[in-house]
């Protein structure tokens, strides 16, 4: 602006170059152009941009977190670091997606709480190309994070009953209460206890709580390890056999 200003004062291009501390090159190139030049960011290639189309479809086809995508691109060649995908993952993401997930962290003292849930993992199949489900039972102690999982082929109450007698055998004891989602075996109504359940709470002496409804965040340590087995432990994997009792070959 200020070039095309003593321009049109009459200065010589000399002048203007003296008076602005540019060369005259600079100024009769100003003054050729018809309007000032925006600036352009420079651009910059990230070694994940071979990738990005099909990290892209696997994301949406099958939603995979990037712990599971890295060694998948690896093996097409990518060199990069697992933060560039993460943030690259990120980015797929709606916002209003990780705006839903913000709650206040909730932290308990040792032997307080634990908090339970049993989630759908899918139907897998088997070699003879018949599908079955599979139920994933979690416990995870609170202040240790310690977890147990366990896989059933069944949801009813003795199938619920008996993971939680190998999880407390697996940790050597229990926590003063554990914490649930209002799943049909542990609570029948908003007042009223699965009276089964309830009886069984009553003999190990813990105390049963339940998370509001349409709440599932208060229960988020737990929730959050039900994605992890959903994701990357079974995501995108078939059963060998079923095994004896509740031992699975997976593949």
């Amino acid at each position: 602006m200020d070039i095309r200003s003593l321009h049109k004062e009459g200065h010589s291009i000399k002048a203007i170059a003296r008076y602005t501390g540019r060369s005259r090159n600079t100024v009769r190139r100003v003054l050729r152009e018809a309007g000032p030049t925006p600036f352009k960011k420079p651009e910059r290639h990230s070694r994940l941009d071979p990738f990005k189309t099909y990290l892209r479809e696997r994301w949406e086809s099958c939603g995979l977190s990037a712990v599971r995508l890295l060694p998948e691109i690896q093996a097409m060649g990518y060199t990069g670091s697992i933060s560039t995908l993460r943030r690259y993952v990120l980015s797929l993401k709606p916002e209003r997606e990780r705006l839903r997930k913000l709650t206040v962290r909730f932290e308990t003292p040792p032997g307080k709480q634990a908090q339970a849930d049993w989630a759908y993992g899918g139907r897998f199949p088997d070699p003879a190309g018949r599908s079955f489900p599979v139920y994933v039972f979690v416990l995870v102690l609170s202040f240790s994070r310690r977890l147990y999982i366990e896989f059933t082929s069944s949801m009813k109450l003795p199938a619920l009953v008996r993971c939680h007698q190998n999880a407390f055998q697996f940790f050597g004891g229990w926590t003063q209460e554990i914490l649930y989602d209002n799943m049909k075996q542990v609570r029948l109504g908003p007042s009223d206890l699965n009276p089964q359940f309830a009886d069984f709470a009553r003999h190990y002496g813990f105390a049963v709580k339940t998370h509001r409804i349409r709440r599932p965040r208060t229960k988020g340590k737990v929730e959050r390890m039900v994605h992890y087995v959903k994701d990357a432990f079974l995501n995108e994997r078939s059963f060998g056999s079923r095994g004896a009792g509740h031992q699975w070959d997976l593949r």
